[in-house]
């Protein structure tokens, strides 16, 4: 046992979590986990919500395991902030700038989900012209970085050709970084510093927490569903019955005039800090 776990480790295989029971094999009176689905790392990438299922054995010592592809399927992914964003110079700037751009009528509710909701477009937007898809940015800076460090061994060691290398290893530097800060945002793993070359690691941790927030099946009264369809109908169901209301109107605060400072009063109170405040504050 301990020469295959060397095995394991050796060519860094994963043993992909076992769903429904800790082990594989059991006589009735030893139980243990012989039998299991070893993949690397470059295939657990394309295949992140895999899992090992163990089903139900009828005269055999061990339990079948088949390869689980997934619950329900995601669909299109939710819009959220990447930190990675505010490694671009400018990027503060630009969305200030786009925020004052934005120009919407109605009452300050309305105005501000309007202007969120604009914000939103051009973010994406921006993104995709910006960052782009890391992997195919990363995966041609390598080639072109290969090729020319082909030709500086080859004796085409040119100005040109040495700018340009410096060039393409400074970009590849920012794209492996936005690539690190985005998966350990995904991962969670915020108690390791950024920079720490531990892109790897995170794509393990984010795609461990994929599969543990996948839904197998769920219960509805004695009735089990497990297609995706039952899932999603099932769940949306549930949402909407919580979440509709019964009663016919809701009270508005738009039109109500509260009490407001004076405008010295204001200037006073958003001014920025002074240490001399804050010493004496504290002390």
């Amino acid at each position: 046992m301990e020469e295959f776990s060397e095995f394991i480790f050796d060519l860094d295989l994963m043993d992909l979590p076992l769903v429904g029971g800790d082990y594989t094999w059991s006589n009735g009176r030893v139980w243990s986990k012989l039998d299991r689905f070893l993949v690397s790392p470059a295939w657990e990438a394309h295949y992140p919500e895999v899992s090992q299922k163990r089903l139900a054995r009828v005269s055999s010592d061990h339990f079948p395991i088949i390869l689980d592809c997934g619950g329900i399927h995601r669909g299109r992914r939710y819009f959220k902030f990447e930190n990675m964003w505010l490694t671009s110079n400018g990027f503060v700037d630009t969305v200030r700038a786009w925020w004052i751009s934005y120009q919407f009528s109605g009452t300050p509710s309305f105005i501000l989900a309007a202007k969120l909701k604009a914000l939103k477009q051009d973010l994406k937007k921006w993104n995709l012209e910006v960052f782009g898809h890391t992997d195919n940015q990363k995966s041609s800076l390598l080639e072109e970085l290969q090729e020319l460090e082909g030709r500086e061994l080859s004796g085409d060691a040119s100005e040109e050709v040495l700018v340009r290398k410096g060039m393409v290893v400074v970009e590849l530097e920012r794209v492996l970084l936005s690539e690190e800060i985005s998966w350990r945002q995904k991962s969670r793993a915020f108690w390791l510093k950024e920079g720490d070359r531990c892109t790897k690691f995170f794509h393990k941790v984010a795609n461990s927490h994929r599969r543990n927030n996948n839904i197998e099946a769920l219960t509805s009264g004695t009735q089990v569903l497990s297609s995706s369809p039952e899932l999603e109908n099932h769940i949306v169901q549930y949402y909407e019955n919580l979440l509709t209301e019964t009663a016919n109107w809701r009270p508005k605060l738009d039109a109500l005039h509260f009490k407001t400072f004076d405008p010295q009063y204001v200037s006073v109170m958003e001014r920025p800090f002074v240490e001399e405040e804050i010493f004496k504050v504290i002390t």
